[in-house]
């Protein structure tokens, strides 16, 4: 198809790509893609900055021919936030598109036939009903998105307003004193979480999945340092091969608190490489790939270690006063995550971040992550160095 569409005059063209564009974005929001996903990855893959564009108005097009009562509130809330071109769904919108962005017809072309390339995307598991599809029963992957009971939690709001107050401090120590509280306060709240389960017999809550976008450059490092975050928050991450994207299961409010930690920390790592490059001259060695990675895995090692630390702390500090319930329920959860990956994505690989590795980049790093003394009860930060860590196992799934 990709051929014909490149030999036919361009009216002829626009009609045939508006049912090709448009039926094969049906296809993928029926193999579990959505649209910020999709979006994304025009942007990432597309071979020009007009591909975007393009998908944009597809999936403009696309909600314009919907029907309110269809869609999931979710997915209308996803799609209002994207800030899309108006779109009317009429018969004649890729010419209209292709007028008002003033191409000839070998670009129109081109920018079609790199529309549909990208959109050859494997199936996903759906976590939003799709388009067409209200009302219909959920698959046991149930969706995270819309799940008010920890959206609007005034502990996980606590979390938000403590992470943003890190990420907006030109300060490590200022910033990591932050995110530790907040840290605190997701283990807590995790573990008042298991003595409320424990206590309703009742209680059936199963695992949930989200997905994470993980952006180049170095993704992989990345990945890495969310794998962390989330095993140390009591869920498991695993990158999907080839999409920039990684999937992490674990339950709701973990799931809310693993996404917010997560952002904080790359934001406060990538502050901590700009102040590092801000005075350094183009070529030398704090703006080298081999030095950024290596501080981005030094960062996500030490980060590991001291949300360890603190989960140990509280852990600790709540069985003294009101007793170990929780130990058995949260030791039980995990095994059902781990139960849940196994079941659903079988066995992951690892690999190795790439990139090289630069001793003094990783010096940086461990001491970016660890500038703040742990402010909870009497712990004190590990100083050990982080074993292997020019060569970080990274969990992946290949792309299916």
């Amino acid at each position: 198809m990709l051929r014909q569409l490149g030999r036919v005059p361009l009216d002829v063209l626009a009609t045939a790509a508006e049912r090709a564009l448009l039926g094969r974005v049906e296809a993928l929001w029926q193999g579990g893609w959505q649209p910020v996903e999709l979006l994304r990855q025009a942007r990432l893959n597309g071979s020009k900055a007009i591909t975007a564009r393009l998908m944009a108005q597809v999936v403009a097009n696309d909600d314009a021919r919907r029907r309110a009562a269809t869609l999931d509130s979710r997915w209308i809330s996803q799609v209002e936030a994207l800030d899309l071109p108006a779109a009317d769904a009429k018969p004649g919108w890729i010419r209209r598109w292709v007028g008002g962005e003033g191409l000839d017809l070998a670009d129109a072309r081109d920018a079609l036939i790199d529309a549909l390339a990208v959109m050859f995307l494997p199936r996903l598991e759906c976590l939003i009903p799709p388009p067409g599809s209200l009302g219909a029963a959920s698959t046991r992957s149930k969706p995270v998105r819309g799940d008010t009971s920890s959206e609007r939690d005034p502990m996980l709001e606590r979390i938000r307003a403590l992470l943003a107050k890190a990420e907006s401090t030109d300060f490590e120590e200022e910033a990591m004193a932050f995110t530790t509280k907040a840290q605190e306060l997701i283990t807590r709240h995790a573990i008042d979480e298991a003595m409320l389960a424990d206590a309703d017999a009742t209680s059936e809550q199963e695992p949930s999945i989200i997905r994470v976008p993980i952006d180049p450059p170095y993704w992989d490092a990345k990945g890495f340092m969310l794998q962390l975050v989330a095993e140390r928050s009591r869920c498991r991450a695993v990158m999907m091969d080839g999409l920039n994207m990684s999937r992490v299961v674990g339950y709701p409010a973990d799931l809310t608190a693993v996404e917010l930690l997560f952002t904080s920390l790359l934001i406060q790592a990538q502050t901590a490489l700009a102040q590092a490059g801000k005075t350094a001259p183009p070529g030398t060695r704090t703006r080298s790939t081999s030095y950024r990675s290596s501080f981005l895995v030094a960062y996500a090692h030490r980060i590991g270690d001291r949300l360890s630390e603190i989960n140990a702390a509280v852990a600790s500090d709540v069985a003294e006063r009101e007793g170990g319930s929780f130990l058995p329920v949260l030791r039980a959860r995990e095994d059902c995550i781990d139960d849940f990956m196994a079941e659903n994505y079988g066995d992951t690989v690892s690999g190795s971040v790439r990139g090289g590795y630069d001793p003094a980049a990783a010096a940086h790093g461990s001491v970016a992550a660890d500038s703040a003394q742990l402010s909870f009860g009497d712990v004190e930060g590990n100083q050990s160095s982080s074993p292997d860590i020019g060569a970080a196992p990274l969990a992946a799934l290949p792309a299916t």
